[in-house]
């Protein structure tokens, strides 16, 4: 096994198979004091002195990030900056620990006193290495490449946002990326057997593909979380992610509190206040993704996943709840983990073991979807 496996990976560093794919640029750290860099024969660009200088053998270049000569040229920045790239013919670079196959980037931003990194990598490797982040680098091959899909959808999607020096970052913002280490003998080969293959709406058009951890029972549309309208979604139910995972959640919300945590949604997403008077909830059930509350004489409603979005995971780890008023205070109970909308990672996993492929599973989760091959 130790044999077979080093000689996948290596297949990975000296023979790329993916020529046809797009490169992503993925921000990996931001705001950064220092940077190191290390790898075997090293290209190094300054981009801002068109210099290019070649090292022979093992070399680390360190970088003090907006060193004090530069600040006020960079302090006058409108746009992000690229500095420097650095990469090797090994395919592989290292940042502190970690090995990124690709090119690494040194960006400058306007009025920063720090700078970011990226890694500019070809599409099917940033998929190889975000299988292992973003579900699981063991689990059955279908599910990989159900989730392979679904997180190259979103990454095409996203090569036309974000600023022009990078697409998107390795965050929950959009999604997790790994490094060399996190390729799995799995997640390579769910890569390479769904090369160039995403999800398009009814009309053809590319559009993100969400995917989260567990749905509870029953997914939800963008707009129920978001607010904003995504071609093709549908919610459906999930019996499959029961018995896996984070168990249903329960809380108590004082009063008081959730007059604070209301009144804070309002502002935020409804340039509204709460208003005077005592809180009266309408009745709630987990079909509803609406609050509808009085407060004095005046009716409140509001998403319930904009009340997620400011109290965090921890109080509301999903946006399948439900409320209700018990003793003066508010009683919340959940069922899943995430924000619910499009592929639910166990749900996933489940179908697999059960012997769905990955086309069955992204059509269960996205039904009115249609898989395309664009490289």
């Amino acid at each position: 096994m130790l044999k077979t496996g080093c000689l996948i990976l290596l297949a990975v560093i000296v023979a790329p198979v993916y020529s046809a794919a797009p490169q992503v640029r993925v921000l990996i750290g931001k705001s950064l004091k220092h940077v190191v860099v290390e790898g075997m024969d090293l290209q190094k660009t300054i981009h801002t002195q068109n210099k290019y200088q070649q090292y022979n053998g093992r070399k680390t270049i360190s970088f003090n990030c907006l060193p004090p000569r530069s600040r006020g040229k960079v302090s006058m920045l409108k746009d992000p900056l690229l500095v420097a790239s650095l990469s090797s013919p090994t395919g592989l670079v290292s940042w502190g620990a970690q090995k990124y196959q690709g090119e690494l980037q040194l960006l400058a931003s306007p009025g920063q006193q720090s700078c970011d990194l990226v890694n500019s990598t070809s599409m099917e490797s940033y998929i190889t290495t975000l299988l292992a982040k973003e579900m699981n680098g063991t689990w059955p091959v279908e599910a990989l490449k159900a989730q392979a899909v679904a997180a190259r959808t979103y990454a095409y999607d996203r090569l036309k946002a974000h600023s022009k020096l990078y697409h998107l970052e390795s965050s929950e913002r959009d999604q997790v990326s790994g490094t060399f280490a996190d390729i799995t003998e799995k997640t390579l080969k769910a890569a390479r057997e769904t090369d160039g293959e995403i999800l398009v709406g009814p009309s053809g058009r590319v559009a993100p593909a969400f995917f989260h951890s567990k749905c509870g029972g029953k997914t939800l549309r963008p707009d129920q979380v978001w607010g904003g309208v995504e071609e093709g979604y549908r919610s459906v139910n999930c019996p499959f992610c029961q018995k896996t995972g984070m168990k249903n959640w329960e809380h108590r919300i004082v009063g008081g509190k959730l007059n604070q945590m209301i009144d804070k949604v309002l502002k935020r997403y409804y340039s509204d206040t709460i208003s005077q008077g005592e809180m009266r909830l309408m009745p709630d059930s987990l079909k509803n993704s609406e609050l509808r509350l009085y407060v004095g004489d005046r009716l409140h409603i509001i998403k319930k996943s904009y009340l997620r979005n400011l109290t965090g995971r921890e109080i509301l780890p999903s946006n399948n709840f439900m409320v209700s008023v018990k003793q003066n205070d508010f009683h919340v109970k959940g069922y899943g983990y995430g924000h619910g909308v499009g592929l639910c990672q166990l749900g996933a996993l489940e179908l697999a073991k059960r012997g769905y492929n990955y086309r069955q599973i992204l059509s269960f989760y996205f039904p009115r979807h249609k898989m395309k091959k664009v490289y």
